[in-house]
């Protein structure tokens, strides 16, 4: 059949995982970008179209599974995703951990470490779980780079007109990469000359594309609101990150093979720790009418405490 005959279908839609189920070839959009579909052809208008950027915008192919976006036997997407983490942590670190050599390569950012041990501080910024995958890791930051690490919530980071220079390191964390106030935190600093690395679950979101260097953490398509493998993942990202920034420290080689070796071991016990869902659902049924739930903690706890109160709440 000549291409002109063929039937063509186009989907608008706000995440590519909405359409996957019909296609698996989308157009990202960018800021200022009108697309306008009549008689059967697409067109997209560029409003502000710069010198440098002369291209068209070009079609991805997306290497997402429906199966990935269906419950399956669960009965809601929070709980497959929770029982999917044993696989997500390993995705998040496949090739590029190799436990034989206790080795970490994060292609992303490879050629920006060098910059990255020069600068002055590092900067988390994220929202609500990603911002708590920051508050987990930087005690474990700050001990392997042995650099400044600043931990910011986005939208009181914009409130505040936060000083920033051209030596700062600034980390973005979103499952999604379109996170609002953490998109509008990104640009802030890349607009005052900082370094730019994005952590995020989402190839082609706004985040992925505006970030100079990133890690992209793998964790799956999350459904559910409530982010849980995506935390998970998030955390190992930035602490493979850690560990490659220490890689050449002679005083903290046993450090950093104590974290591997409980890397190796992280999968097999998230299994552990599911196969305790009867007993969790019983102490749920006890707690759930209370008015208030104190959930304390300290260290790297804290962190653990701040994302389960999200949680509860």
């Amino acid at each position: 059949m000549p291409l002109e005959e063929k039937e063509v279908e186009y989907f608008f839609a706000s995440d590519a995982s909405a359409v996957i189920e019909h296609t698996n070839r989308v157009i990202y959009l960018e800021d200022d970008d009108v697309a306008a579909v009549r008689d059967g052809t697409l067109s997209i208008h560029r409003l502000k179209k710069s010198l440098d950027d002369p291209h068209a915008r070009e079609i991805t192919t997306l290497k997402m599974e429906i199966q990935q976006i269906m419950k399956g036997n669960y009965d809601y997407f929070m709980q497959k995703e929770i029982f999917e983490q044993p696989d997500s942590v390993v995705n998040t670190m496949r090739g590029r951990v190799r436990f034989d050599g206790n080795a970490i390569v994060l292609g992303g950012i490879k050629d920006y470490i060098p910059e990255i041990k020069r600068c002055r501080r590092l900067m988390l910024i994220g929202c609500g779980t990603s911002y708590h995958s920051a508050v987990a890791t930087r005690q474990l930051l700050e001990e392997l780079t042995e650099l400044p690490v600043m931990v910011e919530l986005a939208s009181d980071f914009l409130d505040r007109n936060t000083p920033i220079f051209r030596d700062d390191v600034c980390f973005f964390i979103s499952q999604s990469g379109e996170t609002a106030d953490t998109l509008m935190a990104l640009r802030y600093c890349k607009q005052r000359g900082a370094l730019i690395v994005g952590i995020t679950n989402t190839v082609g979101s706004s985040i992925c594309r505006e970030s100079h260097c990133g890690v992209h953490i793998n964790a799956g398509p999350e459904i559910g609101v409530a982010s849980t493998k995506a935390y998970t993942s998030q955390f190992i990202s930035l602490v493979m990150f850690a560990l490659v920034m220490s890689e050449d420290r002679l005083s903290l080689q046993q450090r950093r093979l104590e974290i591997l070796q409980a890397l190796s071991k992280l999968a097999d016990q998230i299994r552990d720790v599911l196969q305790l869902d009867s007993k969790v659902k019983e102490l749920a049924k006890d707690l759930y009418q209370h008015k208030s739930l104190l959930i304390m903690g300290r260290g790297y706890n804290f962190a653990t405490c701040l994302e389960g109160a999200l949680k509860v709440k």
